[in-house]
């Protein structure tokens, strides 16, 4: 019996001393990231630093630079987390046994119910503030947010094809138009302060204008 009271502390010990669990480093992960999101989002992209975030995450600096490089990488993966959601979920909410049409509504719908929420603004507010230093970060950080509604708008007009390559790149051409037509002005009407209520409150005509543009312009023609 002593012998196996000695080797169960030694061994909890090893336990402890060793990698981090999948769980520990998803933890230090979402730490980082929430703190980096807080801080942007108070202070701005110029005046938030590398040494505040591990501060305010709980983390070492070695945690934050193993994952980003810079503060430019840090904010570009504040980004992405933002929008990456938004592909995952709504996806799956899009049902692939509804005309093309319907569809398009439905994930329209989706797309400007994440664009245009109070956080969401407030990130593309600071991404737009820090363009004027940075303009390669805010062409990245657009370009992910651009390139989620594009892939979900192709997945809704491809439906039960969107799992096969070629089908989403024929429906890329449709997606972007539907995507400039119903998002892009909505949303930088957010980001100059249009009041966000109203705006959901216009985004169902705005998703049906662009729906019969593309019916009317023959951009869905040969889709189900």
């Amino acid at each position: 019996m002593q012998g196996e009271n000695k080797t169960r502390p030694e061994a909890a010990r090893k336990r402890r001393g060793g990698r981090p669990s999948a769980a520990q480093v998803g933890d230090v992960d979402r730490r980082i990231l929430d703190a980096a999101q807080r801080l942007f989002l108070v202070q701005g992209y110029d005046a938030t630093n590398c040494e505040q975030v591990v501060a305010e995450a709980g983390a070492g600096k070695a945690s934050l630079y193993a994952r980003y490089a810079n503060k430019q990488e840090l904010f570009a993966a504040v980004v992405e987390r933002s929008v990456a959601s938004l592909l995952t979920e709504n996806l799956e909410a899009v049902p692939t046994d509804r005309g093309v049409g319907e569809r398009l509504r439905i994930a329209g719908k989706l797309i400007l119910e994440h664009a245009l929420q109070e956080q969401v603004v407030a990130l593309m507010r600071v991404v737009i503030s820090a363009g004027y230093h940075l303009p390669q970060l805010a062409g990245s950080a657009n370009a992910i947010g651009r390139a989620r509604g594009l892939e979900i708008a192709a997945a809704a007009i491809a439906g039960e094809q969107a799992a096969l390559p070629e089908a989403m790149a024929r429906a890329l051409p449709a997606a972007a138009k539907f995507i400039d037509l119903a998002f892009v002005p909505l949303q930088m009407r957010a980001v100059l302060g249009d009041d966000l209520n109203g705006l959901r409150a216009e985004a169902p005509k705005a998703v049906e204008e662009a729906v019969q543009l593309l019916l009317a312009g023959g951009l869905l023609d040969g889709w189900q």
